[in-house]
């Protein structure tokens, strides 16, 4: 008769932090792309509109977020701009 093992051992395992690492850094470099490709994005007020109606739908007046434009800039063009402000103040 083979005696029965309680509990087997577990084996602890490091946590792969390379991948996350490199996953996080992939998930940068691609939003900073999407940044340089499209800096402006729908503004969150009027949701790209650029106007409002009155609940009679009869008059219209412009967005004061984004000045009747419909858009803003993202926050990693924005962010993207000021470096490129610093650099350019420091040359």
């Amino acid at each position: 008769m083979r005696p029965l093992i309680a509990a087997t051992a577990t084996q602890d395992r490091p946590l792969p932090w390379g991948w996350l690492l490199g996953a996080l850094l992939v998930a940068a470099l691609a939003y900073a792309a999407s940044c340089a490709w499209w800096p402006f994005a729908h503004c969150r007020k009027c949701e790209g509109r650029g106007k409002f109606a009155r609940k009679d739908s009869k008059v219209w007046r412009r967005c004061r977020r984004c000045k009747g434009s419909g858009t803003r800039l993202r926050f990693g063009r924005r962010v993207w701009n000021r470096f490129a402000r610093v650099r350019k103040a420091a040359s």
